[in-house]
């Protein structure tokens, strides 16, 4: 079931104040959706969902290269308020998509969602009370909160070096995919050795003439066990209180393993996990010995994102598959690598990430006084729970710095509840502003960062880090931990006026 983008006029764009507080939810991703929900729940009814693209599911829009899927098992990948069939262990990127718009539907979100509508700004009014949203085509609107949904991997990492302008074949990042590319009987060159990239690699050996991959650092990569369900497996998740029994399994299967602390080096998890990825690197590259040294990275396991796939090393293996340096430049037709080895190519892909430590990059934010929440951060983005920050009242983030973890969505509908909960007091008891108490988000962000000091994200270049070295994306605790502290902190951390 596949829901068609909404279209509106002007005059659809601003709520009716006498209906209640006005909220604007940029973003109509996973965490836009949970948004939505969860203030629906909380009986705020009077708000819109805002989405740049012309349809639902933010990067799981967005992303359609060939092979893309999830890297969390389904039923944890899933929203707490609705159950699916799923096919496999690990959805594909299309059957995800046919989820998130299902869910909309099924919550009775659809009317709330107005796509091809880009935010570019949102700016506090002290005196008026309200923010000021300002479109990408000049309109405005007015909304006394915000919920920014724009997530964290939304806006791609281009090289500074790499002109794709300057390539004459085909250029594309991964999360910009062009439908007409055919990558049968190409020499590709795929830039890049993260998730994205092995998944790629994976589908192109299968077609075409030749796979150059550029590669920087080689990554960890783990078994994924993706599989179909049976029959049988489906009809028992069908059920209610099967499905919630599954999710909970996969839940806690993350949790325990968080209780280990696998983010620090030398920790009974982290080498437990290095030892199975070392094991599943050895066994895989059994054929082609001499890849081993290539392709085994010389920094620990978490220190970057780790990959999981099936089927990365077997590709690689293939005959039509190399691994080369990383690219130093264009040079006509062909790419060179820092060899200075020239490759003659049809198709490049960049599977080179995301800007994840550029939080709201796109969205200018202003608040008290006049002060730009990125003026503010400085090239640290923080915030009190990933959700908010102080001088920026009625505003809230999903996704925001530091909330990045396995158990994703469960963290989202956490900082979704809290926002909620927070307007929602803010309504019951009749005042203009909420946000976080500064005490509380210095305090909040002491002990976060204190624990990130001592883990292996520090020990190596990621994108988890800002550029002074600070790590902006991570949550280094268990998810049951942040669920409580968004439960017990809401009232002493938050002040109202």
């Amino acid at each position: 079931m596949h829901a068609e983008p909404i279209h509106f006029e002007p005059s659809d764009i601003s709520l009716d104040r006498s209906q209640g507080i006005r909220i604007a939810i940029v973003g109509g991703g996973i965490s836009g959706i949970a948004a939505a929900y969860y203030l629906k729940r909380a009986k705020l009814h009077n708000f819109v969902v805002y989405e740049s693209s012309d349809g639902p599911g933010g990067t799981w829009h967005d992303n359609r290269y060939p092979g893309a899927e999830v890297d969390v098992v389904s039923h944890l990948y899933s929203f707490s308020f609705n159950r699916h069939d799923w096919t496999q262990r690990f959805g594909s990127r299309d059957e995800l998509k046919q989820y998130l718009t299902c869910t909309i539907e099924a919550a009775g979100l659809r009317p709330r969602f107005h796509f091809n509508t880009t935010v570019v700004s949102t700016t506090w009014s002290d005196t008026r009370k309200l923010y000021v949203v300002r479109f990408a085509d000049g309109r405005t609107a007015e909304f006394e909160a915000v919920i920014s949904c724009v997530g964290l991997l939304n806006v791609p990492a281009i090289p500074p070096h790499f002109d794709l302008a300057a390539f004459p074949g085909v250029a594309c990042h991964t999360a910009c995919w062009r439908d007409d590319i055919d990558l049968a009987d190409k020499r590709i060159g795929v830039i890049g050795t993260g998730s994205s990239a092995a998944q790629i690699v994976v589908e192109a050996a299968k077609v075409a003439r030749s796979v150059t991959i550029f590669q920087r650092s080689p990554n960890w990569i783990v078994p994924k066990k993706n599989r179909p369900f049976t029959r049988r497996q489906r009809a028992r998740y069908r059920t209610a209180w099967q499905y919630r029994f599954k999710a909970l399994k996969e839940f806690f299967r993350v949790e325990r393993l968080k209780f280990g602390n696998p983010e620090r080096v030398g920790s009974k998890s982290n080498l437990r996990i290095r030892a199975i990825a070392e094991r599943h690197l050895r066994q895989s590259l059994a054929v082609r010995p001499e890849l081993v040294e290539q392709l085994l990275p010389d920094y620990p396991i978490g220190a970057k994102r780790i990959v999981t796939s099936d089927g990365f090393y077997n590709a690689v293996c293939q005959p039509n598959v190399s691994i080369v340096p990383a690219v130093s430049k264009i040079d006509g037709g062909g790419l060179l690598d820092e060899t200075g080895r020239r490759h003659d190519l049809d198709i490049v892909v960049l599977a080179t990430g995301f800007r994840a430590a550029d939080y709201l990059v796109r969205l200018k934010v202003v608040g008290r006084s006049g002060a730009d929440l990125h003026a503010t951060w400085n090239g640290e983005p923080a915030a009190f729970l990933g959700t908010c920050v102080p001088g920026f009242p009625n505003f809230f983030m999903l996704y925001g710095p530091n909330s990045n973890c396995g158990t994703l969505i469960f963290i989202l509908e956490c900082q979704a509840n809290f926002a909620a909960e927070c307007l929602s007091a803010l309504t019951r008891r009749r005042k203009s502003t909420i946000e976080v108490k500064q005490s509380a988000y210095d305090r909040f962000n002491r002990w976060l960062q204190k624990r990130l000091e001592r883990s292996v994200y520090k020990t190596t270049r990621n994108y988890y880090a800002a550029p002074s070295g600070r790590i902006v994306t991570q949550w280094p605790f268990s998810a049951t931990r942040f669920w409580w502290l968004a439960k017990i902190c809401r009232g002493s951390a938050m002040t109202m006026d």
